[in-house]
């Protein structure tokens, strides 16, 4: 604060200086507030005083008032608004820039004189324009008056006037009037006769107060002096003089008369035609020789030839400048020196009007700025429009619109008003800068009228006023979709400017979407599964923003937008239990189910079963989930033709995902189909019978069974050649490198199975299998896969297979 009050202690200092020297009269407070406007840095004037004091003796050029303007434009313009009274005696204000940035200088210079008679006191108004903004502000010029010298007659002053008086005139005559006038107000001139000659006719003139020259003596032209010559003194109350001479001729009285053609003349002349405009022509008849033309007393407006009497304009004449110019009245005298005659004429010069000036406005624009809410007959400014032509009383104003302002805006009274609502929000407002213009058209009533235009600027500022509004409130997606795809676009519009400015967020069930706050794009953020859920219900606000003054003006709306999931096959069918087991008759009939599979699909699709493994094949058929035998099995007492044990693998599909199900099937062969007999043989000898059985075992495969046996073993065949080839590849990195390798085939499987029941001891319900591998017992397979917790699929073969989660261990399916 210490340095603050130093900085303001001196530049009042600094001020009050600067105004002693320019002879200002400013007051202190005045200069504190200027001194507070550059602290501050506000737009405006520094250092302008109230008043000031000029003579009216000043001349032009000289500098009235100095002073500062403080503005963030390179070059501010400064401009005199008005002069009240109105005087044209000012140039354009003088800016030059100072060593302070945004400071400048500004000087108001005379153009002409001021005249203490005409205007003791001047009222200056001044306009600071800046694109930041206007200011204004008036200071007074107090002139001071100066004692004016008199003004004689300049044809008095020199080389004197000459007066012919016949010599019978009556006494007392008066001879001349002396016509002086003084500038100063209330100035009392006194008028002397200071020397007569000759000397000895002294006491025969006097001079009044209003300055006319008596004679209390009679001329003679014979006896007495012809010729006389008076000087005349003519002092104001300080003594400020001029002189003058006035020459006294004596006449014949027998000369003969002159006479003027046309003694009283009334003329008109317009304004502003330039000086040494004819105004009007005296003449005297042309029998008198040598005539002479002069005017009885000075009128400054006019002068004429004195050889030829025409009168002309002294120069040009404005009755704006000077109202007592409409009506003049002029004595002319017409003499002759050689009949020493002489005559008066009256001219009446009446100064007609012309339409000059187009009428002033105030203000000369309206620059507004107002909100696009701003009531309809608000009103928006006064404008105040005067004309300076003598002859024109009254300016009609009309309103003007471009297509954009059309009714916006109405006059009345001279008020301009809001007619319709405002409008912020369009492209075309937005291309316009926001901007309505009109053009009010002020108008006076000479001949021909005159126009001045006030330009209309009003820019609108925008009122955050309508909601949002949603346009898009469902989506559906597939449940497969990947996280981070875009799943829609959330479209909201909203019809202020700029339109749709709008911000998107998620207020609730934001766990499995995400949106951009910009574009409005809704995406997904987890994993959709049809099948947990199928309807999302996502809360999304729509915000608006940059649409109002007030930034903080914002307005919101929240939906809740419904997210489908649709259903995609992605879940393979889940048979549980995997492995079944079923102990049946060999008279089992071929239309009924051997058991059905416990199998569904989370997807809810259609499943369809297929049996894929070898004999079996041809051994059983699937009917729907359902297994059933293609035929009755066959057994004869002798041999066993059909296997009493089946393992039966059963590809479970819903159209796209496949998995297996093993079935082990158990026949119980029936070779008694029809009741034993009991055949009782006698002996003749008396001996006991004796019963022989004799049994034969033998094998005789059916044809088929020795065509499947030919099969199974090529493809044993193949499956050892591609599992030796497999093991190649891995060894020395002829297969790819990253994948990994499923077990070759299910001859392999099988063959570690029954390695296993070796090392275990074979039970001995088992038996040898059609393709050669050892059937496990019933046991034996269920203790096998009991070992096994959990069942999945290879991403690169596709195969399916069952794994301990514990050791490692896999079997392929």
């Amino acid at each position: 604060m210490g340095v603050y009050n130093l900085l303001c202690l001196l530049l009042l200092l600094s001020f009050l200086q600067l105004h002693i020297l320019t002879g200002a009269h400013v007051s202190i407070a005045t200069d504190f507030r200027a001194a507070r406007t550059v602290l501050g840095l506000p737009l405006g004037f520094i250092g302008l005083p109230a008043s000031v004091s000029v003579s009216e003796s000043t001349r032009p050029r000289s500098v009235v008032v100095e002073f500062q303007v403080q503005s963030s434009s390179l070059l501010p313009t400064v401009n005199i608004l008005s002069v009240n009274p109105e005087l044209a005696v000012f140039e354009t204000p003088i800016i030059n820039p100072t060593n302070v940035s945004g400071i400048f200088n500004v000087q108001i210079v005379l153009s002409g004189s001021l005249d203490y008679e005409k205007a003791s006191m001047v009222s200056v108004r001044l306009g600071l324009v800046t694109p930041s903004g206007r200011a204004e502000q008036t200071f007074h010029i107090r002139v001071v008056d100066e004692n004016n010298t008199p003004q004689c007659e300049p044809l008095f002053q020199m080389p004197g006037v000459e007066v012919h008086v016949p010599e019978n005139l009556p006494v007392p005559v008066t001879l001349y009037t002396v016509l002086a006038s003084d500038a100063d107000r209330n100035d009392k001139l006194s008028f002397s006769i200071s020397q007569v000659l000759p000397n000895s006719s002294k006491g025969q003139f006097h001079i009044s107060g209003g300055g006319s020259i008596i004679s209390s003596q009679p001329f003679d032209y014979h006896t007495g002096p012809r010729e006389l010559m008076l000087s005349v003194v003519v002092k104001d109350k300080l003594g400020a003089n001029c002189t003058g001479t006035v020459r006294i001729k004596v006449l014949k009285v027998y000369n003969p008369p002159l006479d003027l053609l046309l003694v009283p003349q009334n003329v008109s002349i317009f304004e502003n035609q330039g000086p040494e405009d004819i105004v009007a022509i005296v003449r005297a008849n042309l029998t008198i020789p040598d005539v002479l033309y002069t005017f009885v007393k000075d009128y400054p407006h006019f002068k004429i030839g004195r050889e030829d009497g025409i009168i002309r304009t002294a120069y040009n004449l404005d009755l704006e400048a000077e109202r007592a110019l409409a009506h003049s009245v002029l004595l002319v005298r017409a003499y002759s020196v050689a009949v020493e005659r002489s005559a008066t004429a009256t001219v009446t010069v009446n100064v007609l009007d012309v339409n000059e000036f187009p009428p002033f406005c105030s203000p000369s624009v309206f620059v507004l700025e107002v909100s696009e809410t701003i009531e309809v007959g608000s009103s928006l400014g006064s404008l105040t429009c005067v004309d300076i032509d003598v002859s024109n009383q009254s300016v009609s104003l009309t309103l003007v619109d471009n297509r954009l302002s059309l009714l916006k805006f109405r006059l009345q009274d001279g008020q301009l008003q809001v007619n319709s609502t405002l409008n912020y929000d369009s492209a075309e407002m937005a291309t316009n800068n926001f901007l309505y213009e009109a053009t009010i058209l002020a108008t006076d009533t000479g001949t021909p009228p005159l126009t001045s235009q006030v330009r209309v600027l009003v820019s609108v500022t925008p009122v955050n006023e309508h909601d949002p509004v949603f346009q898009t409130l469902f989506f559906s997606v597939l449940e497969g979709t990947r996280p981070g795809t875009e799943v829609g676009t959330v479209v909201a519009r909203d019809t202020d400017w700029p339109f749709d400015n709008i911000r998107y967020s998620i207020t609730a069930g934001g766990a499995m979407f995400t949106i951009d706050p910009e574009g409005g794009e809704l995406y997904l953020g987890g994993e959709l599964d049809f099948e947990e859920q199928q309807v999302y219900v996502v809360g999304v606000q729509a915000e608006d923003y940059d649409q109002d003054v007030d930034r903080t003006n914002r307005k919101r709306r929240t939906v809740d937008i419904t997210v489908q999931v649709e259903n995609v096959n992605d879940n393979a069918p889940v048979c549980d239990p995997i492995s079944y087991e079923s102990t049946i008759f060999s008279t089992l009939s071929n239309k009924l189910p051997i058991l059905s599979l416990s199998c569904a699909d989370a997807d809810s699709d259609r499943l369809t079963a297929t049996i894929t493994n070898g004999a079996a094949v041809d051994r059983f058929l699937m009917t729907g989930l359902s297994l059933v035998s293609k035929n009755m099995f066959s057994y004869v007492v002798d041999g066993v033709y059909d296997r009493t044990m089946f393992e039966v693998t059963i590809s479970v599909s819903d159209g796209r995902h496949h998995t297996e199900a093993v079935a082990y099937i158990y026949v119980v062969p029936w070779t008694t189909t029809v009741p034993p007999t009991t055949t009782t043989t006698t002996s003749t000898t008396g001996k006991p019978p004796q019963v022989v059985n004799v049994m034969s075992d033998y094998w005789d495969p059916e044809p088929w069974f020795v065509a499947v046996v030919t099969v199974t073993g090529i493809l044993l065949l193949l499956v050892t050649s591609l599992l030796i080839w497999a093991i190649l590849s891995c060894v020395y990195g002829w297969g790819p490198k990253d994948e990994p390798e499923p077990p070759s085939n299910k001859t392999e499987e099988i063959g570690k199975m029954n390695t296993e029941v070796s090392q275990n001891g074979a039970n001995e319900n088992d038996q040898a299998s059609l393709d050669g591998t050892l059937s496990l017992s019933k046991v034996s397979i269920q203790d096998h896969l009991m070992r096994f917790d959990g069942k999945a699929q290879d991403p690169v073969s596709g195969r399916s297979y069952l794994f301990n989660s514990t050791t490692g261990e896999r079997r392929w399916l």
